[in-house]
């Protein structure tokens, strides 16, 4: 019973502003987090793109650049491009954080790797 004690109404949470019809509060409301993983799968299906076109045409430099955009880290000359092209999609599937994408998606954009997006994340400074 201890889960309704911590269940926040949304009433009491504070709102910040409103983006794409979704009231901005703290703390989250589920609309939010619902945007937002929609923002992310949309995200994660542009890089995925991405990094698969970099391994068919064998673009090393390209293919360490969006493992450095999702991972964070970056791939020394000992790694053949099958092996980043591999954990840079584990990565992108099981580890790779909303906030983190939020944060590095627009310098894929930059960079070409990417399309960029009519909706963004929310709720992040």
């Amino acid at each position: 019973m201890l889960i309704f004690k911590y269940n926040l109404k949304i009433r009491d949470m504070k709102v910040l502003d409103v983006k794409y019809g979704i009231e901005i509060t703290r703390p989250w409301n589920p609309a939010m987090y619902k945007h937002n993983e929609e923002v992310a799968t949309q995200m994660k299906r542009n890089l995925e793109e991405a990094l698969n076109k970099a391994e068919a045409e064998d673009d090393r430099d390209a293919l360490c650049e969006l493992a450095k955009i999702v991972n964070g880290y970056g791939y020394s000359e000992d790694f053949t491009i099958g092996e980043i092209w591999e954990e840079t999609l584990f990565a992108l599937d099981y580890k790779v954080e909303n906030w983190w994408l939020h944060r590095e998606y627009p310098y894929a954009v930059k960079k070409g790797f990417v399309p960029a997006l009519e909706k963004e994340m929310i709720g992040y400074k």
